[in-house]
């Protein structure tokens, strides 16, 4: 008995490590330490973070000023705002003004209002925005699963890593560890989805 739990244990570590350990492999090489260093793309995807009385908190602040900097250096010709759309949770609503306060103008700014979790907003991206090329701009715990997720959505994807004290948060990591898993699964049972047209490509 003992002998049948140690291995349904390991298959069980197995099954939740083997995923983390190939979208690491899967990706390396397509995630930047610094903006600066990212080839260029047509779009930055910012994904959506928590916000607080019309404001972006830290993390999602981070992930904002990397797509403004893309941006403002021409490495990327839009930005993609992706995130909640909610009376509590209205990131896609506090991403757009906080752009449009920093001088973006609102042309190159797409607003997402249903991309609630990292999957979905690579998906709609492609779906609803036809994006094909982007830089997410999201914290380094996070780069790795983002990145995947957008390629496997079909988009020609590499990410801006930005640091956090996440990375020294054992329960986050477990938690982030977790979701990159189910990253790996929905990904390889969920179809591919179909590219909606985007005009911003012809400019």
């Amino acid at each position: 008995m003992a002998a049948v739990l140690d291995l349904l244990i390991a298959i069980a570590v197995g099954g939740w490590l083997a995923p983390n350990a190939w979208i690491a492999h899967a990706t390396r090489g397509l995630v930047f330490a610094r903006a600066a260093d990212a080839p260029a793309r047509t779009f930055a995807i910012v994904p959506g973070s928590r916000v607080f009385r019309g404001e972006p908190v830290f993390l999602l602040r981070a992930r904002l000023e990397a797509a403004l900097s893309l941006y403002r250096s021409g490495q990327v010709k839009a930005i993609l705002v992706s995130g909640a759309s909610t009376a509590e949770a209205p990131e896609a609503a506090v991403m757009q003004a906080w752009l449009a306060a920093h001088d973006v103008p609102a042309a190159d700014v797409w607003v997402d209002g249903g991309g609630t979790r990292t999957r979905e907003t690579m998906v709609r991206a492609v779906a609803r925005y036809g994006v094909a090329d982007a830089i997410v701009c999201t914290q380094t715990v996070n780069a790795a699963r983002s990145v995947y997720l957008a390629r496997q959505a079909g988009i020609d994807a590499v990410a801006v890593a930005l640091p956090t004290r996440l990375e020294q948060a054992p329960r986050y990591l477990a938690v982030e560890s977790l979701k990159t898993t189910l990253a790996f699964a929905e990904s390889s049972l969920r179809p591919t989805p179909s590219r909606a047209p985007t005009v911003l490509a012809a400019r």
